[in-house]
C-alpha cells in the first residue's frame, strides 16, 4: 500500500568524477559496520547505477521509484537522505563508489547495483564493510549460485530463469522453431544468451557475438541472412540493440525480435525508431495492478509514467525503510532484518532466499510488445513447465 507522505530532505547528487574517498566518515570497515548516529536516526542510503549514457532509462526510473518511497514514509523519529552514485554502469566507475559508501558508515544500505557487471565488481567490498545490498535489477545467475555474498540480495530473479521463459516464449508464442542467438559480449547479455542457447537446443540455428560500443554490425547481418532464422534473440542493453535491429530491418530481415530486461527503457521505442515496430522485450517486472495508486502518485511526483524497475525500487527502499521503522540503527540490525523480510511489495511479495534471491514461486515474466514507441504488456511466462 502507498503510505502518507512526509516532508523530506533534499537529495544529494553525487558524481563518480572527483570522489574524495577518505572524506567522508571512518575508512574502518571491520565488522558489521558501526553506527555512526548512535542511538539516534540519521542515516543516508546510496544508489548507484547508470544514472547517465545510452542506457540511463533503464535505471532511472527505479531511482525515481526509490525517491517516492521515502517521500512517503512515515516515521517522525528518524532523518534519512538517499545519495545517487552515476556509475554509467561501469565496474570500474563503481568501485570508488562502493568504497566511499563501505567507508562511510552513516551509509546503512545500497540500493543497487543496476547492472550485474557493477554488482560483480562491488559486492565484496560492500561485504566485507556489512554493508546491505538490495538491486532492483541486476539479473546475472553468477551473483548468488557462483559466489553469493551475505549482504546482497535482489528484488528481480536470475537470468536462468529468464533465460528459460524466453526460450518457452520464442518457441511456445511464436513458433519459432530457427532462432538466430546473439550477446554483446559481457556480464549480463552472454550468460543469459547461453541460457537461451540451452533452453532452446535445437530450436537455435545459429549463435553468434558483438561488443559493447559497436555500431557495425555487417558480419552479424551477413550471418542472419544466410540463416534465415524466424525469431532473433538479442541479450544486451538498448545502445547495441537499436542499430542492430535498424540494420536487420534495413537488410530486408523480419523475423521478429526479442531481448531481454537489459532493453526495457522508456527510450527503447525512441532508440529503435519504425524498425523496433512490434519488437519484444521480456522483463521480470509485472504491470503495476490496476487498483494501485502508485503510477498516478509516480507521475505526479515526477511528471511521467513510471518506467522500467520503479516499482523494484519503490519496493527496494521499501525494505530499507521497514528495517529502520523495526528498529534497526546499525548496520548489522539492517543486514538481519533484511535476510528474514517478508511482505507484500508493489511488484511481488518480497522475501528472499538463502542466497538473496526471490523464492522460485514468486518468479515470472511479462512480454512487452513496443506499439508506437510505447512498451506495451502483452502475456505473463513462467520460466516452469
Amino acid at each position: 500500500m502507498i503510505r502518507s507522505s512526509k516532508t523530506w530532505q533534499a537529495v544529494a547528487l553525487a558524481a563518480v568524477a572527483g570522489l574524495a574517498l577518505s572524506a567522508c566518515g571512518t575508512t574502518d570497515t571491520g565488522g558489521g559496520g558501526g553506527d555512526a548516529a548512535g542511538d539516534d536516526c540519521n542515516f543516508k542510503i546510496g544508489v548507484m547505477g547508470a544514472l547517465s549514457g545510452a542506457n540511463a532509462s533503464i535505471v532511472l526510473p527505479s531511482v525515481d521509484g526509490a525517491e517516492l518511497a521515502l517521500k512517503q514514509w512515515d516515521n517522525d523519529d528518524c532523518d534519512v537522505t538517499i545519495e545517487k552514485f552515476d556509475t554509467e554502469g561501469d565496474p570500474a566507475k563503481a568501485t570508488p563508489v562502493a568504497t566511499q559508501i563501505a567507508g562511510d558508515d552513516s551509509f546503512i544500505g545500497v540500493i543497487g547495483g543496476a547492472f550485474s557487471g557493477e554488482t560483480r565488481a562491488t559486492k565484496a567490498i560492500y561485504g566485507d564493510a556489512g554493508v546491505t545490498m538490495i538491486s532492483q535489477s541486476a539479473t546475472a545467475t553468477d551473483l548468488t549460485q557462483d559466489d553469493p555474498s551475505p549482504v546482497f540480495h535482489r528484488i528481480v530473479p536470475y537470468d536462468d530463469y529468464q533465460g528459460a521463459a524466453i526460450a518457452k516464449y520464442l518457441t511456445e508464442e511464436l513458433g519459432a522453431s530457427q532462432v538466430f542467438v546473439v550477446d554483446n559480449s559481457e556480464a549480463y547479455g552472454e550468460p543469459l544468451a547461453d541460457r537461451v542457447e540451452e533452453t532452446l537446443g535445437d530450436a537455435m540455428v545459429q549463435r553468434d557475438k558483438t561488443q559493447v560500443g559497436q555500431t557495425d554490425f555487417a558480419p552479424t547481418i551477413s550471418k542472419m541472412e544466410s540463416a534465415e532464422p524466424d525469431a532473433v534473440f538479442y541479450g544486451g542493453y538498448i545502445a547495441e540493440a537499436a542499430p542492430l535491429l535498424k540494420q536487420m530491418r534495413d537488410a530486408g530481415i523480419d523475423a521478429p525480435f526479442i531481448g531481454g530486461d537489459g532493453l526495457y527503457g522508456s527510450d527503447f521505442g525512441n532508440a529503435v525508431g519504425d524498425a523496433g515496430e512490434g519488437a519484444i522485450v521480456m522483463c521480470p517486472c509485472a504491470p503495476i495492478e490496476g487498483d494501485s495508486t502508485f503510477a498516478a502518485d509516480f507521475e505526479e511526483e515526477f511528471g511521467n509514467a513510471p518506467g522500467a524497475y520503479a516499482a523494484e525500487g519503490f519496493d527496494a527502499m521499501s525494505v530499507f525503510l521497514a528495517a529502520l521503522d523495526d528498529g534497526a540503527r546499525t548496520r548489522e540490525d539492517v543486514e538481519a532484518f533484511v535476510d528474514a523480510y517478508s511482505a507484500d511489495g508493489l511488484s511481488k511479495e518480497i522475501s528472499f532466499d538463502e542466497n538473496g534471491d526471490v523464492p522460485k514461486e514468486k518468479v515470472s515474466y511479462w512480454a512487452y510488445v513496443n506499439e508506437g514507441g510505447t512498451l506495451t504488456p502483452d502475456v505473463e511466462v513462467s520460466p516452469a513447465g
